[in-house]
């Protein structure tokens, strides 16, 4: 079972002998005791180095008191997630739990061994003015080498302070005596020669594209690691993607990609996003009006489904064909589009008023429903080329299509669901009765923009 803990941490590089200049810190006190350590760790990635080029580690540790296989994952500055397994019994090929979670980033390619790093650490315990310590500071004497074909070695030493139980106050006051943060690496960046770097911001459609895919990519791996939103996160990036391709007349098999890519995610998202609402709507109920199994029959119609959705999108997202969309993601901010911002614009936008005007014809629920995509699809445009007036009217035009469109669909789902339990000679009465509170839901949006029946 793998075990998740974020760390935060700044490296300084001013070498300590004899002891740490940390001793007399205002409100800070450093623990006099010391425990030494050796540490011992091989690196993997995969041979073009697709988990470095990320700032992602994958290692096999050994010494310490958490040895083990770790996963390494940057948050933000000076912050990285740790996934840690055990290291069982024995065998030096990663777990496949940590590979499944990595896939999207090493997209099939085998992981092997590129770096050996030995470390001698001294740490010490730095205490608030309580007594609680506020973080641990260790001084690494490193050495470390490359593995393959050629071998390079090199070694250096180095102090990290990492927060165990203070606040961003601690660096400042370390800072104080140590100087400022050395922009090192990590260790095994270091000895691979890996250094990742802030890419320069682009403008225009180009940003908003290259904004949109780096989001699409980042939720890979909390995709696989069951991260709440995650899902959504996925789909809304490449929605995004999807109106600028349109509106643009940008790549249409990247259009189809993402539109494959929606489907499949959506399965698993609209389950999710049902399934909640209704366990909510019938915990609003008082108990007397919950008759019958309604929350065990609400259990038993969604977890299958759920997980078999969840199943399809791992599928889906282990296979070449994912792998290849990613690998276009990662150039489509490089894509042609038209650069007629304006005239895309307005004929997405004159898309909401034919949706409009197609109502009568489609009928309210279906009518409502193309309104809400093109509204949404001209939201997406209007942000990615500045116009956050249009972009503002259309995105609250989508969240109230968006309310009665679930509505919709859970006024079905409960209609199942009470004609299964009649079926079952249960007593379908609460069914009943939470269909006509989406009923209610949905002819109150309609009300609010003058659709009322």
């Amino acid at each position: 079972m793998a075990t998740h803990v974020n760390e935060r941490e700044r490296k300084y590089q001013l070498p300590i002998t004899g002891g740490v200049p940390l001793d007399d810190m205002p409100g800070m006190t450093l623990d006099p005791l010391t425990e030494e350590q050796v540490l011992d760790a091989v690196y993997h990635d995969t041979a073009d180095l697709r988990l470095a080029h990320k700032g992602i580690t994958l290692r096999r540790r050994t010494g310490g008191d958490d040895a083990g296989w770790h996963v390494k994952v940057p948050l933000g500055e000076d912050t990285r997630e740790e996934i840690q397994v055990p290291l069982g019994r024995g065998g030096k090929s990663a777990p496949q739990e940590l590979t499944d979670m990595l896939a999207g980033i090493t997209r099939g390619r085998p992981l092997a061994p590129v770096a050996h790093i030995r470390t001698k650490r001294r740490k010490w315990r730095l205490l608030d003015d309580r007594g609680d310590v506020a973080a641990e500071i260790v001084a690494d004497s490193v050495s470390g080498q490359t593995l393959g074909e050629s071998s390079s070695v090199m070694s250096w030493e180095e102090i990290e302070v990492e927060l165990t139980g203070g606040g961003p106050d601690v660096f400042d006051s370390v800072e104080k005596r140590l100087g400022k943060p050395s922009d090192a690496p990590p260790k095994a960046l270091r000895v691979l020669g890996v250094r990742t770097t802030q890419r320069p911001p682009e403008r225009g459609l180009q940003g908003y594209m290259r904004k949109q895919a780096d989001k699409m990519i980042e939720q890979d791996i909390l995709i696989r690691r069951h991260s709440p939103d995650s899902i959504h996160q996925m789909r809304v990036a490449g929605r995004r993607l999807r109106s600028i391709l349109q509106a643009f007349k940008g790549s249409r098999d990247l259009r189809n990609e993402l539109k494959w890519l929606s489907g499949v995610l959506g399965d698993m998202r609209d389950l999710e996003v049902l399934h909640d609402h209704l366990v909510a709507e019938v915990r609003a109920l008082p108990d007397e009006l919950v008759i019958g199994e309604v929350r065990r029959r609400l259990t038993e119609s969604f977890v299958p489904r759920r997980s078999a959705a969840r199943t399809d999108v791992l599928e889906a997202m282990n296979s070449e064909r994912y792998f290849a969309l990613l690998d276009c993601l990662e150039t489509s901010h490089r894509l042609p589009l038209n650069r007629k911002k304006g005239k895309g614009l307005r004929k997405t936008r004159r898309r909401v008023d034919r949706a409009v005007d197609a109502i009568g014809r489609l009928g309210t629920d279906r009518g409502l429903h193309e309104v809400r995509k093109a509204a949404k699809r001209t939201r997406y445009a209007a942000e990615a080329t500045g116009k956050k007036k249009l972009a503002r009217r259309m995105k609250k035009l989508q969240k109230s299509l968006g309310v009665h469109q679930d509505a919709v669909v859970a006024r079905a789902e409960v209609r199942n669901l009470g004609v299964q339990a009649h079926l079952a000679g249960e007593n379908a009465f609460t069914y009943g009765l939470l269909y006509g509170r989406e009923v209610q839901r949905a002819e109150k949006v309609r009300q609010s923009l003058g659709l009322g029946e």
